[in-house]
């Protein structure tokens, strides 16, 4: 049976602002739907609470734009995010989201159903900003992937409009115990190393990623830029090990580029002597 995970089922807008009498005012569109963090990343500890902001016009009540965000790929074309954090000092428009909680739950797979805080603003000619701050912090324990966020608009004669966007929430991973060594009795490196990564289950924080494939990267100095040297794959231990001859030289680091449901990351970089 498939269990449906929502985060947010109906959101309303506490903070109502008068909207200009106008022939665009009254014209049903959703113009953007911008997700912050764009590119969410849980670990075994945190929890990573969305703010979602919807550029919408012709809307009205209360109830004028409601949203939900669930795990899966959009039924229509998404619509572009273009979301711009304007740092300290912002008008008090902008609302940050809280600071990241930690808690630890019981490995299982929870229910998220609930209505976040909304909040509405005017932007000039019709368009208006609606605000939601879902109460459901999204951890491990949800689906990585392609989630999908629904915006619908509500207009003054009943009229509804949808529209999608979509981010891609990913797990941590690891690279660690990564060493550039120069082979013996030749002019050669062998990099080893170690890819992690969460563990959705909980069981344990990290578990080895098995058969990924990392990049071995070189570069000869500082003002040079970064080459593929050549790849290596993780056995079942999340181990990799690779040798290079003809460069013995320079700086070494290994990336693992990540996939839709884990995020990518780079280890340090590296310093070999000729």
């Amino acid at each position: 049976m498939t269990r449906s995970l929502l985060l947010v089922s109906l959101a309303t807008g506490a903070l109502m602002v008068p909207v200009p009498a106008s022939s665009a005012a009254t014209e049903l569109s959703i113009r953007e739907i911008n997700v912050r963090p764009a590119e969410p990343v849980v670990t075994p500890d945190n929890s990573i609470r969305l703010l979602v902001d919807v550029v919408a016009r012709g809307a009205r009540g209360k109830n004028g734009v409601t949203i939900s965000v669930e795990p899966g790929t959009p039924p229509g074309p998404v619509i572009g995010s273009e979301w711009q954090d304007p740092g300290p000092g912002a008008a008090a428009d902008v609302i940050g989201p809280p600071a990241p909680q930690a808690p630890r739950p019981q490995p299982r797979s929870p229910e998220m159903t609930s209505g976040p805080e909304g909040r509405r603003e005017a932007r000039g000619e019709g368009w208006e900003t609606w605000r939601f701050l879902p109460d459901k912090a999204l951890t491990r324990y949800y689906p990585a992937g392609t989630w999908t966020v629904t915006a619908t608009a509500r207009g003054a004669d009943g009229e509804t409009l949808t529209r999608y966007a979509s981010f891609q929430l990913r797990r941590e991973t690891k690279l660690s115990a990564v060493q550039a060594d120069r082979a013996s009795g030749s002019r050669a490196v062998r990099l080893t190393g170690l890819l992690n990564r969460v563990n959705p289950r909980g069981y344990t924080d990290y578990s080895p990623f098995a058969e990924q494939q990392v990049e071995i990267q070189w570069r000869k100095d500082e003002a040079s830029a970064w080459e593929r040297a050549g790849t290596a794959t993780t056995t079942s231990e999340g181990t990799f090990a690779k040798t290079i001859a003809n460069r013995t030289g320079g700086s070494w680091r290994v990336e693992y580029p990540g996939t839709t449901h884990y995020a990518p990351d780079f280890s340090k970089t590296l310093q070999i002597t000729s």
